[in-house]
């Protein structure tokens, strides 16, 4: 799992940031950005994170449990949770737009599929005002063509548009390098010691990470999608000869 920052997998992991910012808070320090509603049944408006107190929108990594419990439909999620984001234009634009959420939002919450659920949370997490956005795995569910939607949505509203900083845990190559400028590279012992670098550029971010793994990726030439070389093999000696364990652009193959 390539991008999975913080949460082992052979002694290391790499997590996405689009911009310099204080290392997020320690898993499970606090909730997402919309809590279920509670008591039975009802719309009403979700309990707000204790994160948004400290300028901080957090979309887990898994949604549907909590999701699934709102009585209501998509739009009035929307409106229990991101009311200031339905009423800005270029949100709506930028982000709502190109997550096709208008297609869901007559829809009833606990019937959207994974991915729909998925596009659902994000939007709540872009349209929640903060300084910082924790985002795990946006890709999970998604197809190949929604990921780098969500890739660009997350970077066009985060960082080109708000001018603010986002921390995504991603295992997806392609989304992952679509979507960050800075990489934090994670060593150690799964579940038992973890050491944080300083944020590194996507190249040395990438070939640090690759190189605990000893695994090395080409992209391919019709589908430009990354695919992993044989081990031992010309490509695969040629890459680690030269320190390129993941190609960021073509090379020819003969």
């Amino acid at each position: 799992r390539g991008g999975r920052g913080g949460r082992g997998g052979r002694g290391g992991g790499a997590a996405a940031s689009e911009a310099d910012a204080p290392p997020p808070p320690p898993n499970g320090s606090g909730g997402g950005s919309a809590a279920p509603p509670a008591g039975d049944g009802g719309s009403a408006a979700p309990t707000p994170s204790p994160l948004q107190n400290l300028g901080i929108s957090y979309k887990r990594q898994h949604n549907g449990p909590r999701f699934r419990r709102f009585e209501g439909t998509v739009q009035d999620l929307f409106e229990a949770t991101i009311q200031a984001g339905l009423a800005d234009r270029m949100f709506r634009l930028l982000v709502m737009k190109p997550l096709q959420t208008e297609k869901l939002e007559g829809l009833e919450v606990k019937s959207l599929s994974g991915g729909e659920l998925q596009r659902v949370a994000i939007v709540i997490c872009l349209g929640t005002p903060a300084q910082v956005y924790l985002i795990d795995e946006p890709s999970a569910g998604l197809d190949c063509e929604q990921r780098i939607t969500v890739a660009q949505v997350i970077k066009r509203w985060v960082v080109s548009h708000s001018g603010k900083t986002a921390f995504v845990i991603e295992h997806d190559f392609v989304m992952a390098s679509a979507m960050s400028d800075r990489i934090v590279v994670y060593t150690g012992q799964p579940g038992i010691e973890c050491t944080a670098t300083t944020p590194v550029g996507l190249v040395e971010g990438f070939n640090t990470f690759l190189e605990m793994l000893n695994v090395t990726f080409r992209r391919d030439h019709e589908n430009l999608r990354p695919r992993i070389n044989k081990r031992n093999s010309a490509m695969d000696r040629q890459q680690k000869a030269n320190g390129q364990f993941y190609l960021f652009d073509l090379v020819d193959e003969d």
